[in-house]
């Protein structure tokens, strides 16, 4: 059909392409504003991932996902703990349009999707948090957790590490790079600490404060 000379077809091919090539400029942008792309987790890692996250009844919290992309683990998230609330975060635009509008036609009601910077949510009480982040990226994390999140609180990631956290267990998601999901407990980083630096009482050396 033409409408002013203009087939209707022609003219939706063009606006969807326009639609297209505007997302993936947008995508472009704020990769190169936030230093990496909304790279999803892929499936064997997803389930590595899941099968590493500790069981709903020792979780105190609300389960966050720090830079949710396209929403594929947060929903996976919300269908594991469906007694817990699941927070996904993410600031680009496109990927967090796209893992809202999954959430919202999974009807997931435990799922809320922010656009938001990730390094400013509220940690104050995340009683699990779920990334996939580059090292820069990972030790902010590491230090706003230190200062913010309650005692207790459970990190899983996806081949980073923590900045200096020592993971509680490492798990081989199985492919050709070798990669590993990392869990993490903050309750177990002081005693890392104390055994890596026992002070000068430690088993062993002599307590000069009873002159021995």
């Amino acid at each position: 059909m033409a409408v002013g000379g203009a087939d209707l077809g022609d003219v939706g091919g063009v606006a969807l392409l326009t639609a297209v090539l505007i997302a993936v400029a947008l995508v472009v942008a704020w990769t190169v504003r936030l230093g990496a792309p909304p790279w999803p987790s892929a499936p064997r890692a997803r389930r590595a991932l899941l099968a590493a996250a500790p069981p709903a009844a020792e979780i105190r919290g609300d389960i966050l996902e720090l830079g949710c992309g396209w929403g594929g683990l947060a929903l996976a998230l919300a269908a594991r703990y469906p007694e817990r609330r699941v927070i996904a975060v993410e600031l680009s635009p496109v990927p967090w349009a796209v893992a809202r509008l999954r959430a919202r036609a999974a009807r997931v009601e435990n799922l809320e999707v922010r656009r938001a910077d990730l390094h400013r949510v509220d940690l104050s009480r995340a009683g699990l948090v779920v990334c996939y982040l580059h090292r820069a990226a990972m030790t902010r994390l590491a230090d706003r957790l230190e200062r913010e999140a309650p005692a207790g609180v459970w990190v899983v990631s996806n081949t980073f590490g923590l900045g200096t956290w020592r993971p509680l267990a490492r798990h081989p998601v199985g492919d050709l790079y070798g990669t590993e999901v990392l869990l993490y407990r903050q309750d177990s980083q002081a005693e890392s600490r104390r055994h890596d630096h026992p002070g000068p009482y430690a088993a062993g050396t002599p307590d000069r404060r009873s002159g021995s």
